[in-house]
């Protein structure tokens, strides 16, 4: 009897390092608001990430909109990620999945559309200009006449290459530019500047993934 109890004390210990039991908070998806919704299965128990999908359902007019998304390993980290192409998004629909590993279901989470929107990433621009300081202008990668284009912000980081200190700028989208004041900086130093999108939708709870980096340099006088 004693070798048998060893032998569930094993067999347990064995299952706690191997079995795969997500939680909710394991699951993440994000959408663009335009047509990509992006998932992620994050857990440092997960050993593969074969056999997992996330089927998908939402309400359209009358019918039921279905994806399947198949997860696959991220070459960048742990994680397994999948997404699906969606035909545009409004605010308030609500997203219901299924989480399953092979048949056998491991969770349900719902997501309403507009508190896992998580925008694009900006793509910058820097021009010096007649006065000596630096213009900065993006593309949000939204069209420029919706609602939505109007919810956003960009919240811009600039300091010095290779250095410790940034300042950080949040302005409206709709101001379509920001001008960097020379005199603020040091002469003769390189520059970057990086930045991301959010939006009045979740309360700017979701950034954007970082944008590319930009880089400029102040003139040896100021």
């Amino acid at each position: 009897m004693f070798s048998t109890f060893k032998c569930q004390i094993f067999l347990t210990l064995i299952c706690i390092a191997l079995c795969y039991e997500p939680t909710k908070e394991d699951l993440k998806c994000f959408n663009d608001y335009e047509t990509e919704m992006k998932c992620s299965l994050s857990s440092k128990r997960l050993q593969s990430c074969s056999g997992h999908k996330l089927n998908i359902t939402h309400p359209v007019s009358n019918t039921f909109e279905k994806y399947t998304c198949i997860f696959e390993r991220n070459h960048h980290s742990d994680n397994c990620e999948c997404n699906v192409t969606v035909e545009g998004f409004v605010a308030t629909e609500i997203f219901n999945t299924t989480l399953l590993e092979g048949s056998n279901v491991l969770l349900y989470k719902t997501f309403m559309t507009s508190d896992f929107i998580k925008p694009k990433s900006p793509v910058l621009s820097v021009q010096k200009i007649e006065n000596g300081n630096f213009n900065v202008t993006w593309d949000d990668q939204y069209e420029k006449n919706g609602i939505f284009f109007e919810a956003l912000r960009i919240n811009l980081t600039y300091g010095i290459k290779g250095g410790h200190k940034n300042i950080s700028k949040t302005v409206p989208n709709t101001v379509r530019s920001y001008e960097i004041v020379a005199k603020n900086l040091l002469p003769n130093t390189n520059y970057i500047l990086t930045a991301t999108m959010s939006t009045d939708y979740n309360d700017h709870s979701i950034p954007s993934d970082q944008s590319a980096t930009v880089e400029f340099t102040t003139c040896k006088s100021i």
